[in-house]
C-alpha cells in the first residue's frame, strides 16, 4: 500500500490511514459501551504508529 502524501507535504504510514479509517466506520455505529472502548482503542493504536506517545501512563 503507498504512503499517502497529507497537505503540507506530511506522509502519513499505511497504518494511520487504516486506523483512521476504522474510526471514520466506527462513528458511524450507534453510541453504546463497545463503541466507546474501541475508539479509545483506536486512539491508543494510532498515538502508538505516529509515535505521538500519547496514551501512555505517565
Amino acid at each position: 500500500m503507498p504512503t499517502v502524501i497529507r497537505p503540507r507535504g506530511r506522509a502519513m504510514p499505511p497504518a494511520l490511514d487504516e486506523i483512521n479509517r476504522r474510526i471514520r466506520l466506527l462513528m458511524d455505529e450507534p453510541a453504546d459501551t463497545r463503541r466507546a472502548e474501541e475508539y479509545t482503542r483506536l486512539l491508543v493504536l494510532w498515538a502508538t504508529a505516529n509515535g505521538s506517545g500519547w496514551g501512555k501512563a505517565a
